[in-house]
């Protein structure tokens, strides 16, 4: 089976080589499937021997490559510039591979280790090269909720023991009979499904009952999980959501019922998600693990030993000190250890406050741009804007306990949100193009929502170059 499975893989590179040319999107979606279940097809790779190769292998390595090959290959079709945001893409771009050739010089064996943490770049680059009009945009959205609606059907099939892929033997049998998720797939990826289902239900978007189910299989995945960080930002962004949902009582009153289905069905079937926040210790099958909440645990230590690193090496705290940087684990015991709980923890220590301050900066410019879009009058631009705005909101709470641009299963897929926001001006101008809209006054109020952006009413002007966007 493992040798079956990681030829099949290899075969699956083997066929993306000349797809980078002939058609450039299949390899980035192919891409993006290798990323979503990179744990489960490197076990049964590392099974088979890694067909021979000197190093553990997955396809997601050789395949973030050929994505951003395929970006070179993509027909241009921008009209307008992507500001801010395709700015920060182009400085995180060239600060990931400053980070990653300092790691290869100076650390060359854990920055190989380490460097699927730069696959998200492919991502990104290839999105905001992609992402230039509706039809792509709206593509990516609906790819990305039959893939994770997928992945819940596989989460659902190892909680419940039904498949043990390879990954999942590491760690003991749960309340449910598998592993919670977190080693086979990607939990993170779920509040983008909650965010994709209320974006649809904002903007009356698509058919309720399909966003409905959307919600509630983002909401149940989130829950099996028993990630206490997740089920923080899930509530981030079900109160954000109030900021956009009509009818504020009722929704809450909604929410509330939901929620006590939930409990209901948990209490049926004889699972406990709360346990992981009880006082003292938590359980992963027979094993105890330490609150993350107490003192002289991994989190509360992981900052001071980055600083205390910075003390000895203040030389690195511009640049940082590159992918596979390694620091001590909490207490200073052996072995040394490469993983950042913290999305702002890692961007310092591996490329600096320049890289830092560029991730916030970017962060910050998302939330701007995708809560202003929330508030058009135009459906798909308004469900862009909010579903953007919520994923990003969540995204940044549940940042201070885990990686999420830094995730190497989850970033890839969640930066392309970002992107689409990055070419919204693009976007607009298909959607004006392809569909039949009402008048220009009665779908884009742009001195209200948008006060720095003139639009010249004039056909000659829509079919040019960005002519009929003045700054």
């Amino acid at each position: 089976m493992a040798t079956f499975i990681a030829v099949l893989c290899l075969i699956a590179i083997v066929i993306c080589v000349p797809l980078v040319v002939l058609k450039p999107k299949w390899v980035f979606y192919i891409f993006l499937i290798s990323v979503v279940f990179h744990s489960v097809l490197a076990s049964y790779i590392y099974s088979a021997g890694n067909l021979g190769m000197p190093r553990t292998w997955a396809p997601a390595d050789i395949l973030a490559w050929l994505t951003l090959a395929a970006a070179l290959f993509v027909p241009r079709e921008r009209q307008c510039p992507s500001g801010v945001i395709g700015k920060c893409f182009i400085a995180i771009a060239i600060l990931t591979a400053l980070a990653l050739i300092q790691g290869l010089l100076m650390y060359t064996q854990t920055a190989f280790t380490h460097s699927r943490v730069a696959h998200f770049a492919a991502a990104m680059i290839f999105g905001l090269r992609y992402f230039t009009n509706f039809s792509r945009a709206n593509g990516f959205i609906k790819f990305s909720v039959f893939l994770l609606l997928a992945m819940f059907g596989v989460h659902i099939l190892v909680r419940f023991g039904v498949f043990t892929p390879r990954v999942a033997e590491i760690e003991v049998s749960t309340q449910l009979g598998g592993e919670r998720g977190t080693y086979t797939l990607v939990p993170l990826l779920y509040l983008s499904l909650v965010s994709i289902a209320i974006g649809r239900l904002v903007s009356k978007v698509g058919l309720t009952p399909v966003s409905v189910l959307v919600m509630m299989v983002g909401i149940g995945g989130i829950i099996l999980s028993e990630t206490r960080s997740m089920y923080g930002a899930m509530g981030v962004l079900a109160i954000a959501s109030l900021l956009f949902i009509k009818g504020r009582v009722r929704t809450l009153l909604a929410f509330g019922i939901v929620g006590l289905l939930m409990v209901g069905v948990a209490s049926a079937i004889g699972f406990d998600f709360l346990e992981r926040f009880r006082a003292g210790t938590t359980r992963s099958g027979q094993v105890e693990i330490p609150s993350p909440f107490q003192e002289d645990t991994w989190r509360a230590l992981e900052h001071e030993i980055i600083i205390s690193s910075y003390k000895q090496e203040p030389y690195f705290i511009l640049t940082g000190r590159g992918i596979g940087a390694m620091h001590p684990a909490p207490a200073g015991k052996s072995p040394l250890v490469g993983f950042y709980h913290s999305e702002y923890l890692g961007w310092l220590d591996r490329s600096g406050l320049l890289g830092l301050v560029t991730v916030l900066i970017l962060i910050f410019a998302i939330l701007v741009r995708s809560f202003a879009l929330s508030g058009s009058d135009i459906p798909y631009m308004r469900y862009y804007g909010t579903t953007s705005f919520l994923l990003m909101l969540a995204l940044t709470a549940d940042g201070f306990f885990h990686p999420i641009f830094s995730n190497p299963r989850a970033a890839p897929l969640l930066i392309c949100f970002a992107a689409i926001i990055a070419n919204w001006q693009d976007i607009y101008i298909s959607l004006y193009q392809q569909e039949d809209v009402p008048e220009e006054e009665e779908i884009f109020e742009e001195e209200e929502l948008y006060p720095e952006l003139t639009y010249a009413h004039s056909d000659k002007n829509i079919e040019g170059n960005p002519e009929h966007f003045t700054y």
